[in-house]
């Protein structure tokens, strides 16, 4: 029985698709081996995996007990080889700083930074500066590259010495990880999972791990924030000046009186802390309307508009307007609350993804 492909993904990348024995990178021609073996009782979790070549899992499997013939490869020892490779060129154990639920201290020291949180484009940080407790919501719908934006904007305050607490409600902390050295290193993360790359991108994203001040970094996983208090806990105690949750849908409420409760709950905290909390919202695209940009009608309740210091909604032109729209991979940021001017369109443009450094046009 194989790998399940949750256990695969996340092997593959802490070893860069380098063989653990060897520390060749062989892309694609690389195999997951049971440490101990399931006849043997062995499971097929992370820790009983180890990422070797074709030619290494040969040696691994060719010891022949009733014949020995040299010193076989012992369990202990592969574990001892693994390790040594995820540590030479994996990135997310560095990354996750702890659960939020299993101590009483802070996550970062009380101190917070002086420098002010911004976004990171000089012409959004013009037009629409970001004040300390700010409540920020960004939404969009499926595809519409919300976490990836949301990502390069932590990534650029973290590099500034701001403190990030992540609520990882959609995904595992270790894929969050991964997601975030993807756009710092402005490589697609999906491609990193997937070994295709070049021995050129792995170097990039060891140096955007070495450079990614993972002390400034704490992913909090889903169990630990997955009701409102939580959240309202996370950014009164944890000492981050930034606070994403990430996604919003995920916190469960049981009508939009208690969502509005909670909105008010969290603007004060933010306030009384001087913490920017980031939002990421998915919105259901319009079945009926002809203009599929969002709108603020898309959302449940009107409590978003009111309560939300800063609203943006994010929109790839190209995912709904396939035969009409020719340009490829440009994200539109539509600003509808807390610019100078109501609203503003920015047009980021990069030719691979969305990350990295955007040319910036603003719509008058």
């Amino acid at each position: 029985m194989g790998f399940p492909t949750s256990v695969a993904d996340e092997v593959l990348v802490r070893c860069g698709r380098h063989c653990c024995i060897c520390e060749e990178f062989v892309g694609s021609k690389i195999e997951l081996h049971h440490i101990v073996q399931v006849a043997d009782g062995g499971d097929n979790s992370v820790d009983n995996c180890i990422p070797l070549c074709f030619n290494c899992h040969a040696e691994v499997k060719s010891y022949n007990p009733k014949h020995p013939k040299g010193r076989m490869y012992t369990p202990t020892e592969l574990k001892g080889h693994r390790d040594k490779c995820y540590k030479k060129y994996g990135f997310a154990d560095n990354m996750t700083k702890m659960d939020v639920a299993e101590t009483e201290k802070p996550i970062f020291a009380s101190n917070k930074s002086d420098v002010a949180v911004t976004w990171g484009y000089v012409e959004q940080d013009k037009l629409c500066p970001l004040l300390p407790g700010a409540l920020v919501l960004i939404a969009g719908y499926t595809e519409s590259r919300k976490s990836t934006y949301v990502q390069h904007i932590a990534n650029w305050n973290i590099k500034q010495g701001h403190r990030v607490a992540y609520c990882c409600l959609r995904n595992h902390p270790t894929q969050i990880a991964f997601e975030i050295i993807a756009e710092a290193a402005h490589i697609n993360a999906n491609d990193m999972k997937t070994g295709m790359m070049t021995e050129e991108n792995w170097k990039s994203v060891e140096q955007a791990n070495k450079d990614s001040h993972s002390e400034n970094l704490a992913l909090i996983p889903y169990d630990k924030v997955s009701k409102s208090d939580d959240i309202i806990e996370l950014v009164e105690n944890s000492g981050a000046d930034i606070v994403v949750v990430d996604d919003f849908n995920g916190l469960v409420f049981d009508n939009h009186n208690s969502v509005e409760k909670f909105l008010y709950e969290l603007k004060n905290v933010a306030g009384r802390t001087n913490t920017t909390v980031f939002c990421i919202y998915n919105l259901d695209v319009p079945k009926v309307r002809v203009d599929k940009r969002p709108m603020l009608s898309d959302f449940p309740s009107d409590c978003y508009h009111r309560m939300f210091d800063v609203i943006q909604f994010l929109f790839m032109p190209e995912k709904h307007y396939a035969d009409a729209y020719e340009e490829k991979d440009m994200l539109e940021v539509i600003n509808v609350k807390g610019a100078w001017r109501n609203p503003l369109t920015f047009r980021m443009v990069s030719p691979e993804n969305i990350t990295g450094v955007f040319s910036i046009e603003t719509n008058k």
